[in-house]
This record gives C-alpha cells, structure tokens and sequence, in this order.
C-alpha cells in the first residue's frame, strides 16, 4: 500500500520538461506515495515516493521553456517547503565533441558541472542576443556541493565496476509493456551525424524517412560500447534558452567559444533561484536533422543516471545541507515571486516584443553597410548631444529599415553596461494596426525604458493596479504621464522610431504618436531618431529638425552584390561579378531593395547571353518597382503547375491576410482542403518550398517566424493588382477559414476553461487566425459561399469572437 507522508518530508525536487521524461522518471521510483493536497495557487501535478531512502517530488511542465520551468518551481517549492534542491532530468542537443570520455553520441548523458568559468550552466535569450553571437544574460547557480561530489563518486565507482548501476536501472523499464516499447535503444546504426553544412533536405520529415543524401554523413570510429548499450556520462557546460538551435555551424561556434557539451530549454528557468543538477540525455545533434527515435531512451537513459545519484548522497548530509540553505532558499523564492510579479506587469502593458524583429533585421545587414551613417558628423551630433532630433527620410527601399536597426545595434554596444541610458525603439507596420495603435506605441516604449530599471518603478506599479482588477485599460494620457516619469529617472533616453509613414492615420493615430514624443523630448531631453517615406505631413512635423536624406550608397549595394553572389556559388555569376555589380549599381538610383529584386532576377539565368539580356533592359525610375514585381511573376507563372499554384496561394494569403501570419499558420491554411472534415497533415506545404517558389517575393523572419512579402511596395504592388492576379482570394480563404472551423476535432464547441482554450491553440495552428478572422474575409468576398452557409447551419459552432452567432456575423458583413 503506497505511504502518505506530510510535505515537510520531501527534500528533493525532480523537474521533467516532457512526458516522455516524466514516465521514465516514475519508472525509476523504489516506491510511489500517494498525493497531498496542495494550495488553490498551485497548479502543479505531482508523483511522489521514494528513491534509497530520499523522498522525491516529481514535477511536470505543461510546455517546455525557461518561464514554465521558473514558474513550475516556484509552486513546488512553496508547497514542499523541505526541498533542498533539485534534479532537472530529461532530454537535450549534444553538441558532437570529444570529452575525456570520448565523442558524444546519441545516448549519452550529459551532466552540468562548472567548468570554464561557467556554473555548469549558461543562459542565452532570444530578445537580447546579437546576430550570431551568445550572450551571457547572468550567472546561474552551480550545482550544490552534495550533488557534485555525488556525481563524481558515481564517475569513480562505474569506471571500477563490472556491472553497470545505470544500466541495471535503464532494465527497470520492461519494453514488453505496449506504452514502454519505444524507450529501447534504437542501435548505432540510428545514429546519424551529418556535416555541419549539410541541411536537411525535407524539413518536418525525420532523418530516417527522408532523402537525406547518406554520403553526406560523419563517419565515426566503433568502439567497444558500440557492440552493447553502455551510458556514457560527459561532464561540463550546458547551454539554456528559450530558443530552439537547429544549426550545426552556429551549434559549434557556440560550443567552441563556451566549450558547451549541449543545449536545452529550461535550466535557465530552474537554476535562477533553485539548486539544482541538469542531467539531459542525447536525443539530437542541434542540426537540422530531425531524429525522433532517441527520445524515449535518451530520457530513461538520463533518469537512470540521476536515480543512481540518489545511492551516492547521503541522507544526514542531504538534511544538512537544507537545514543550512533553508532561509537562504525562502529568499530566493521570495525574489523569484517578485520577479515573475514584475513580469506579469510588464506583460499586461504589452505583449508585444521589437527584439525579434530587431534581431531579424540586423541579420539581412551585409558586414560594414551603413557604416557612413554612423561615421556622419550628424548622427555624431545627434549621438552626443541631449534632446535632438535627427530625421532619415527616404525613398520607397532604400533600406531605413535597415539602417534602422544598425542605429539600435550601436546604441546597444555603446551603452548596454550603462544603466543611467535608456534606449526604446519602434518598428512600424501598417500591417500591425490591431495592435500598432497611439496607446500601444506608446507602451511599448514604456516597458522597454521600465524594463531596464533593476526594480520596476513605483509608478508603473500604480498604473498597473489602477486597471487591472477593473479590467480597463490606460487612457493615453496615463500612458504618456506615467512614460515621462520613468524617462526622467535615466540621465539619458534615446527613442527609435521606423517607418513613421507607416503608423496609420486613422485614429489620428500618427499625430498622436509624434505629439506625445515631442512632449516627452521637452519635458526629459530624450533624443529622437526618426525614419519615413517623403510623406508631406511628416516631413511637416519635422520642420525645423535636422532632416538626413536616406539613399543606398554605391557601396552599400556593391557590399550587398558581392555577398549574394558569393554565397550563389555559381560560376556564371562569379566570372561576370564585376559586370553584374556595376550594371545593377548604375540602374538602382539609391534604392536598395531594387538591387534585391534585379538580382532576383539575374541569378536565374544559366547562360551568358541571357545574363546579358537582363543586364542591359533592367529597369529604372519610378516603375522600376513594378516592373521588377512583374519579372518576378512571370519566373513564377513560368513553373511547373503545382509550383505556381503554391505561389499564389501564398502570396495571396499573405497580400489579404488581417495580420500577420507565422509560417506554422500559413502551412496550415494551404493544406486545409475545402469538403474535408480534418486535415490531413501529409498535405502540409515544407516552409522552404512556400519560400522558394515566390521568386524572392517572400521572406521569413526567423526570430519571429512570421512569413511575409520583402517589402511594403510589394505589398502596395499586389493589393492594386489583385483583382486580376487573385480575384477569388477573398472567398477562397473564407471558405478555408470556415472548412477548418467545421473539422470534426471541433465538434465539442465551446472551450469550458483557459487551460482548455490555450491547448487548442497550440494544437491546432489556424484556429486563433480562422476564428478571428473569416467573417472579415466573408464580408470583403461579399459572397455566401456554400461552405459559409454550411458553417453557419451547424449546431455546433467553435469558439471565437467572429464564430458565436449569426447575428455577429451578419454586422461583419453586412456591417
């Protein structure tokens, strides 16, 4: 019969990030308890018993990442106040390099142990980093002492050992049982290491049913152990993010600077205020690869290794070290609390996040471009003197967008170690209006200068209590008052502002926007640095400022040349580079995209006449935009059928769509099949086709995912030719939206809770878009497509703010 203990009886945490991980961990139980009631504030499902003598909890995340692992944590440990510290066990990405153990493989173990000047673990994060570069955000605490020297006198007794503890634990699990077959060791032959320049070659398909070209793969010397399964254990660094790395090359620059053995998703999470142990078992390479048949057993593998840690700590020592560590532990728990309060505030002012962008728009920068900008005795002015303005206006692709985000990175690497300057930038998208208005802006710019206090100001806090139990939102007046207060507070701010001609009109949404930064110019001295098209009521509103001419210099675009062509690798283009590079120059005018769009177009060509051809008709002047589009058009209209009809449904989708789409989103709309009850997921488009096939139209902003068109002028460009190039794009995703709203999975209707809702989201990539969205879609189509009427007859209907009731559907589209 299982035992009932009271909290105060557990001392060890055991935090499992997936399902997998957690069956293997329970497998690893001498015996189970049974369950204890637990506060209404946590909401944690947790397995207990007991492993030679120590009395475990076992904790599961709903979703991997840092900020669920934090949070799981923190409600552990305020329920199971006794706990000393922790084991966070699972699975990871090996990084493919030779410890003194030998070369990791799929299987291995990896264990965290400090080495390098690092804890044992690091943390990297997504927002903050630098193209190609990895940032250390903070120290994270080492393992305590009672597991290291654990961990190490388990190394010394396995290598004097004839029979492996850890093997005999990995037995505890009977593959005979149906749920447990796949944790078997899958076999050498399964391990599957590719060159690191060698990209998979069908994304979403794993490595063993794809085509993967088999010549490509590392060859690496058997050993002994290949003959028998044997845990191999490899102690160091280990890497923690809230980003997943599926690149070899980036993988191994990392490793190499770092000297880390693998990469994960939680630790950060865990490690911020918990004592703990990261023990990951080798499920993949961090490539592009995809191999999903080393989950199962490099899960068990690792929780066999950490149940034998459980025999070398001794339970005198293990109180001990709680009893000593105990205040210290309610402390951090306490500022762990703070901090997750901090967050949720942050959050509530907005959801939205520039870094990703910021991150993707410095990746598109060609080494050394724009440089003259930074070097110019205006933007020196602007950089070293309080409360200037500096305005950058341009023509449609000159590349603001860009330079934009090199005035970020430099304001960044200046003066990221000073907390005394605050920086706080916008990127406008006239395709973000739902949430790009005054109020949000203005946010936005508050929680980026509110963000990089140690401690968020008390007036952000009063702002935030104000409205949150009346569930309002600030006026802009709040907004603006409570900016100003947390602006004062630095020595120096500098706001970034691109694309202005973007920020819609209506609402006086623009006007309100300037107006308010201009306030907060003459109430704190902030410096403003401003970009847009040459829109008269703009350039009016800078009268008076230093107005700086935005155009692609000469060697800009000739830096941006040389790059493409040589990451083209073909010959023809590298034998005529200079031909190339001097005739695209001369016809560009100080619009870079246009470099993009006619090189487009020249690196298509396989012969030397044809290349010539081009060269010498590429258009220029005010139609060149045009006229490159139209190029791009007829390449995509000279395709195989299925290749063209891809490219419309994409660049349909992506010209009508009400916001943007993340490529996950868009994947899913083109496979949804009008007539069919369910998707079938073997008519998913791969992410890379959807891009190829556009013709250099198309781009996907890796932070972020999002799929969209390469500019705003091709956007402007579809939407005045799309009643000839997509007339039905309107019905045709009405009618897509209403299909997948009608799929069986949907029959249950209404979502009963929030967890309920958040899952369907997440399984189901198209639902927040299509019940959203498609009574817009309906009311522009202005047509009762069939599968419409059919959608509305149904007795059961899925949530969604447009998909509740006829009523609300007919204000939608009859208005």
């Amino acid at each position: 019969m299982a035992k009932k203990l009271s909290h105060g009886d557990y001392t060890v945490g055991w935090i499992c990030p997936l399902e997998v991980e957690q069956i293997a961990a329970m497998e690893m139980m001498d015996e189970e308890h049974e369950r204890l009631p637990q506060p209404p504030t946590d909401h944690n499902v947790y397995s207990l018993g007991n492993i030679a003598g120590h009395n475990v909890v076992i904790a599961g995340l709903y979703q991997p990442g840092n900020s669920p692992a934090a949070t799981v944590v923190t409600q552990m440990r305020m329920t199971f106040q006794n706990l000393g510290f922790g084991m966070l066990v699972g699975i990871g990405g090996g990084v493919p390099v030779k410890t003194d153990n030998g070369m990791i493989r799929l299987g291995d173990v990896v264990v965290s142990k400090p080495a390098g000047g690092h804890s044992g673990a690091v943390q990297y994060d997504h927002g903050k980093a630098k193209v190609g570069q990895f940032e250390r955000t903070g120290a994270l605490a080492p393992p305590p002492a009672v597991l290291l020297n654990a961990a190490q006198d388990l190394a010394a007794k396995r290598a004097r050992s004839r029979n492996d503890p850890v093997d005999d634990n990995i037995k505890r699990i009977d593959t005979s049982i149906r749920g447990l077959r796949k944790y078997k060791h899958p076999g050498r032959a399964q391990d599957y290491l590719y060159k690191p320049d060698y990209i998979h070659r069908e994304p979403g398909v794993p490595c063993d049913q794809c085509r993967c070209d088999p010549s490509q793969r590392i060859q690496r010397l058997a050993s002994d152990e290949d003959e028998e399964p044997y845990v191999v254990v490899h102690r160091g660094t280990i890497a923690s993010g809230e980003w997943v790395v599926k690149d070899a090359k980036l993988r191994d620059d990392l490793a190499k600077e770092h000297e880390l053995l693998c990469f994960e998703m939680e630790a950060a999470g865990v490690l911020a205020d918990f004592p703990c142990i990261v023990i990951r078992g080798i499920s993949d390479y961090c490539d592009s690869h995809k191999n999903d048949q080393w989950h199962e057993y490099a899960a068990v593998a690792a929780a066999a290794y950490a149940r034998q840690l459980f025999f070398h700590m001794p339970i005198n020592e293990v109180k001990h070290y709680i009893s000593e560590t105990a205040e210290k532990d309610i402390h951090y728990v306490r500022v762990r609390q703070d901090d997750q309060d901090r967050q949720k505030i942050l959050d509530w002012l907005t959801p939205v996040d520039y870094g990703p962008q910021q991150s993707d728009y410095l990746k598109r920068r060609q080494p050394g471009t724009g440089q003259w900008l930074l070097d110019s005795a205006e933007f020196q002015t602007w950089l070293n003197t309080d409360k200037q303005t500096l305005f950058c206006a341009g023509i449609p692709g000159a590349g603001k967008t860009i330079l934009t985000s090199i005035v970020v990175e430099e304001l960044i690497t200046q003066f990221s170690n000073d907390p005394t300057i605050g920086i706080a930038y916008l990127y406008c998208n006239f395709r973000q209006k739902d949430e790009q208005k005054a109020q949000d802006l203005l946010t936005s710019l508050l929680k980026q200068l509110s963000q990089e206090q140690p401690s968020l100001p008390d007036c952000v806090r009063f702002l935030y209590d104000k409205h949150k139990e009346k569930r309002t939102r600030p006026l802009l007046e709040e907004i603006s008052r409570t900016l100003q207060a947390v602006a004062s507070i630095f020595s120096r701010v500098a706001i970034i502002v691109d694309a202005l001609d973007e920020c819609q009109v209506s609402d006086n949404c623009r006007t309100a926007i300037l107006t308010e930064i201009f306030s907060l110019q003459v109430k704190t001295g902030a410096n403003l640095f401003a970009t847009s098209r040459f829109i008269p009521e703009v350039i009016e509103r800078f009268r008076g400022s230093k107005i700086f001419e935005i155009r692609a210099h000469d060697e800009d675009v000739r830096q941006y040349l040389d790059g493409r062509i040589s990451q083209s690798g073909q010959k023809l283009l590298q034998t005529y580079r200079e031909e190339i590079m001097t005739e695209i120059i001369k016809v560009v005018d100080g619009m870079f995209l246009l470099a993009q769009l006619h090189f487009d177009s020249v690196c298509t060509k396989r012969t030397l006449k044809k290349l010539k051809d081009v060269l010498k008709n590429l258009p220029t002047g005010s139609k060149a935009y045009d006229y490159a589009y139209e190029e791009a058009m007829k390449r995509i209209t000279s395709h195989d059928t299925d290749s063209e009809e891809l490219a419309k449904q994409v660049l349909s989708w992506i010209t009508c769509s009400k916001r943007p789409l993340t490529t996950s989103e868009l994947q899913y709309a083109l496979a949804v099949e009008v007539g069919e009850a369910e998707l079938d997921e073997e008519n998913l488009p791969q992410i890379q086709d959807m891009v190829s096939v556009c013709a250099g139209l198309v781009t996907v902003d890796e932070e972020s995912s999002i799929i969209r068109l390469v500019h705003y002028t091709t956007q402007e460009y579809f939407e005045r030719t799309q009643n000839y190039l997509f007339p039905r794009a309107e019905s045709e995703i009405t009618a897509t939206c209403v299909t997948y709203l009608s799929f069986n999975v949907f029959e249950s209707g209404f979502c009963q809770t929030d967890d309920e809702f958040e899952k369907r989201l997440q399984s189901h990539k198209l639902y927040d878009y299509a019940s959203h969205n498609w009574g817009h879609h309906a009311r522009v189509a202005s047509i009762l497509t069939p599968e419409v009427i059919s959608f509305l007859e149904r007795n059961a209907q899925p949530a969604g703010p447009e998909a509740n009731d006829r009523t609300a559907f007919s204000r939608i589209l009859w208005g």
